[in-house]
């Protein structure tokens, strides 16, 4: 089990057994939701992924398949927790940054896929060992 939170500490989070997938996305809106080049996620199915504390605000948006690509971030600070999508159902991405232990980021090892590299800077190294995707799926 690993926990997580916001930033301000409001909105608490668990998750049950490993992550399904873990990715670096390089796409634009995780660069803008994130502030850098890239947001590192954890593929966590939706039944093992648990609020403890605190309410939820949402942003929804279209995503690159047309579908439904919803934020899920705390009603007191700007920190997103996790994302949905219409096209990967019965999956949250939770943001890797939200996790609480920090030796959960040793365990868990480096994601084994980075997406959108078509917008990784040229200065960004790829991620060795990681399959590269120039788009999202």
């Amino acid at each position: 089990m690993a926990k997580g939170s916001c930033l301000c500490g409001d909105v608490k989070f668990e998750y049950q057994g490993e992550p399904a997938a873990k990715a670096a996305c390089h796409c634009l809106p995780c660069r803008k939701s994130s502030g850098t080049t890239n947001s590192y996620n954890l593929m966590i199915p939706s039944d093992k992924y648990k609020i403890l504390s605190g309410s939820l605000r949402t942003f929804t948006r279209k995503g690159d398949s047309g579908k439904n690509v919803t934020y899920n971030y705390c009603q007191n600070c700007p920190t997103v927790l996790f994302v949905t999508a219409e096209a990967l159902d019965g999956v949250n991405i939770v943001k890797m940054g939200t996790l609480d232990d920090e030796d959960v980021y040793d365990n868990l090892g480096k994601p084994g896929v980075e997406i959108y590299t078509k917008n990784r800077p040229q200065w960004c190294d790829a991620i060795p060992g990681a399959q590269q995707k120039e788009g999202g799926s």
